[in-house]
């Protein structure tokens, strides 16, 4: 099957590099959407970063040739560093109100006692929200295409132990039961976190017993979920054990702002955010703006995971990596749209529906399709094979919907491309 200009968009990536490259990254993001998380040390690597970004962000003008959407903010695994405060408080006020807030045992406040001289001062967020502001204006005075992201809340995430003080792991791991258990965790790979890059020598990562707390998380998200109203553009969501707070958010924004945000903001729940069913299709009927990308690695694990793809709008399904490791990026993306193909029982441009199985249940059925002529099939391998123009509306046969050029229509919807 021939599809020379339809196919799938991928909506979500974590690459490792914070100084990502033209050469590292055009290859293997033809027509599709990266959005790296930049976590800059400081001011010079970011700007460094994001000119990096912006050099390689689409023009908007240039609707069919997508290459790479920069995305701009600061996710939720890194908001302890930040400030709400003009003026930092101390280390030890700030660090002890996200970590020791609810009733907080005497190993917790010894351990965070240990390690409070190597954790970062805190840092005012204002001034980087500012820059976060120049970077997507940046991006819109040029003609580029850009989101707010990756933001959000994540419940699950702690504070990774920090790499200086890494000759008191050993000692501070076998105090208590808490320290066996963190030990534990990180010899089964931890959270998403710590699995992410752990073919990175350079990094060591272990975890602490320490989640930010959610309230500090939602103020952070809450002052860049703003900027994205006013300014006009998507946001990439990340949530981790965290749907209702997450929910909540997002539907405080549309009773403030109403349809300048539903009907301008498009937010894509990456990985689906882990939610069940039930609980996507309650929040979904409040946020038409709502779309979610399932994804092979994160959504994949959830036993509910085909009921979730299949409670999910087929107009708002995407579809995404959720990888560091961008040379996996396509095979990832492509095995996520045979899954949905089979959740969904839609036809999977480049196969045959007998070896694929997506039409799982007419095949157990009885299917037409095996019991098609020779003659049918050749007709039909025919139809298939044909050059696809993803601004034009494709037909279905009858019930029968393409999963990529479905796909492919919802991405363009999302980034409003053939407004």
């Amino acid at each position: 099957m021939t599809l020379a200009r339809s196919h799938p968009y991928l909506c979500h990536v974590v690459p490792k590099d914070k100084s990502p490259s033209s050469t590292g990254y055009s290859p293997s993001f033809t027509d599709s959407i990266d959005s790296p998380n930049v976590i800059p040390s400081g001011p010079r690597e970011q700007t460094s970063a994001s000119s990096q970004l912006t050099r390689l962000s689409s023009s908007s003008s240039k609707r069919n040739e997508v290459k790479v959407v920069a995305c701009f903010g600061y996710h939720p695994w890194f908001v302890h560093r930040y400030t709400l405060h003009d003026t930092p408080p101390d280390k030890s006020t700030h660090y002890r109100s996200l970590f020791l807030s609810h009733k907080p045992t005497t190993t917790q406040k010894q351990l965070l006692d240990t390690l409070l001289p190597y954790l970062p001062d805190p840092i005012p967020f204002r001034p980087l929200l500012n820059g976060v502001r120049a970077n997507i204006e940046r991006c819109l005075k040029n003609g580029k295409l850009v989101m707010l992201g990756e933001v959000g809340l994540d419940g699950q995430a702690r504070l990774r132990w920090p790499s200086e003080a890494r000759h008191l792991y050993v000692e501070k791991s076998s105090m208590e039961g808490v320290w066996n258990d963190l030990k534990d965790q990180t010899k089964s790979g931890g959270n998403d976190e710590t699995r992410r890059g752990q073919d990175d020598d350079e990094e060591w990562k272990r975890l602490t017993p320490f989640k930010t707390v959610l309230s500090h998380q939602r103020a952070i998200l809450d002052a860049q979920l703003e900027l994205a109203v006013e300014l006009g553009i998507n946001v990439s969501l990340h949530s981790v054990a965290a749907p209702g707070p997450t929910a909540e958010a997002l539907l405080a924004l549309k009773k403030k702002h109403g349809k300048h945000f539903t009907h301008r903001v498009n937010v894509d729940l990456h990985s689906a955010g882990g939610w069940s069913p039930s609980f996507w299709t309650q929040t979904a009927k409040n946020l038409p703006n709502l779309y979610a990308s399932p994804s092979i690695l994160i959504t994949g694990r959830s036993i509910s995971a085909p009921d979730l793809i299949r409670s999910i709008s087929p107009d708002k399904l995407l579809v995404e990596s959720d990888s560091h490791d961008v040379r996996l990026s396509g095979q990832l993306v492509w095995a996520a749209c045979v899954w949905i193909a089979s959740c969904r029982s839609w036809r999977l441009e480049g196969s045959t529906p007998p070896t694929t199985g997506v039409r799982g249940k007419e095949q157990n059925t009885g299917s037409k399709w095996g019991s098609e002529t020779g003659k049918e099939s050749e007709n039909k391998e025919r139809e298939n094979d044909r050059t696809v123009d993803p601004t034009e509306p494709y037909e279905t046969d009858g019930d029968e919907v393409w999963t990529v050029r479905q796909l492919e229509r919802n991405w363009r919807r999302f980034m409003k491309l053939d407004e």
